[in-house]
């Protein structure tokens, strides 16, 4: 299976209504046809929630979650509060992962899955709705000039390929992620069950089950890789086809000026040695390293949607308190109908 990150532009269709709605800005769920070409079964509609602000509309955010599904919950609390200080917020729901599981699988386990043709449909799929949404969002003329796309593990890998495509997004912060799929297939706790699928003889593609083959051939291929231009890193079929879709074949063609790169030193999720080699690649970006772990920082959102704020330079009082603000959530359907809060 060939990867090369495409897809036909064209005016979208979509479907969208509002769910809710508070004091200062409106939540619209959205959904449209993807426009990858190879979608698996379940994956075929993309869907997005968007925040808008009632007021006036001083930037966009588009946040990628990471893998699975709970870290989704609290990601949905940073859109009301940013959308309250004026920021237009969309989560994105990626592929495989939430209401976007695809048949007889689980949430997120096919980025990880150990075949190749299975993991380049799911990156693929992930960068091209990606791409796809924020065409979508200008469209509808949601998606400002001062702009920022937050991802968090998945969604900052993601990320990193998205922002070598991309030139429309102003800034890039990544969240507690990492690279070097070597190292996450064979060591990440979450990958346990890729490893237990070598253990019972799974045969896959590219000898994705030898360790020892994968680490060698990436030390040895690694130093070109980094110096090649996108289209080489795609087009090239001497380099292992794992770099195809890692971050840290993508991140020396990011524009480090618009980079913020935040690792957590208590990070058990992925092997230190995954977030230290894309760590190494984002040099000239801010980088932060706190002490946090992987999912402890999750019900402290307010200090990152402030920190997106910051990144936005929207810095005064009004916007910042808004962080703060309780909402009261209506029903659309009912005026007046406390739903909660």
């Amino acid at each position: 299976m060939n990867i090369d990150f495409k897809y036909k532009k064209k005016e979208i269709d979509y479907v969208s209504g509002y769910i809710f709605k508070g004091r200062n800005y409106r939540c619209s769920y959205v959904r449209y046809n993807t426009l990858y070409r190879n979608p698996s079964l379940g994956t075929e509609k993309v869907e997005f929630y968007n925040f808008n602000p009632r007021g006036k509309t001083r930037a966009s955010t588009l946040i990628l979650h990471g893998l699975g599904s709970r870290n989704i919950k609290f990601l949905l609390w940073i859109g009301p509060h940013l959308a309250s200080a004026g920021v237009n917020t969309t989560i994105l729901i990626l592929p495989g992962n939430y209401t976007r599981v695809d048949n007889n699988s689980a949430s997120g386990k096919n980025f990880l899955y150990p075949d190749i043709n299975t993991m380049y449909q799911f990156w693929e799929h992930g960068v091209i709705d990606t791409l796809t949404t924020i065409d979508l969002l200008e469209q509808k003329k949601l998606w400002q000039n001062n702009n920022i796309i937050m991802g968090y593990c998945l969604g900052g890998m993601i990320t990193t390929i998205v922002g070598s495509i991309d030139k429309r997004i102003n800034h890039k912060l990544f969240m507690t992620t990492g690279g070097h799929l070597p190292k996450i297939l064979h060591e990440s706790p979450t990958t346990n069950f890729v490893r237990k699928m070598f253990d019972s003889g799974h045969e896959p593609s590219f000898y994705l089950n030898n360790k020892q083959y994968l680490y060698d051939i990436y030390k040895e291929q690694f130093p070109e890789v980094r110096k090649m231009s996108f289209s080489e890193i795609i087009n090239n079929n001497d380099i292992h086809p794992l770099f195809k879709i890692d971050p840290i074949a993508y991140a020396h063609l990011l524009n480090m000026s618009e980079v913020t790169f935040i690792d957590a030193i208590f990070d058990t999720t992925l092997p230190f040695d995954s977030r230290k080699i894309l760590y190494r690649e984002m040099e000239g970006a801010k980088r932060r390293v706190l002490p946090i772990s992987h999912v402890n920082w999750l019900p402290f959102e307010y200090i990152l949607a402030k920190y997106i704020l910051h990144k936005l330079n929207i810095n005064d009082r009004k916007a910042r308190k808004a962080l703060l603000q309780g909402e009261t959530l209506e029903s659309p359907l009912e005026k007046d109908t406390i739903i909660g809060k």
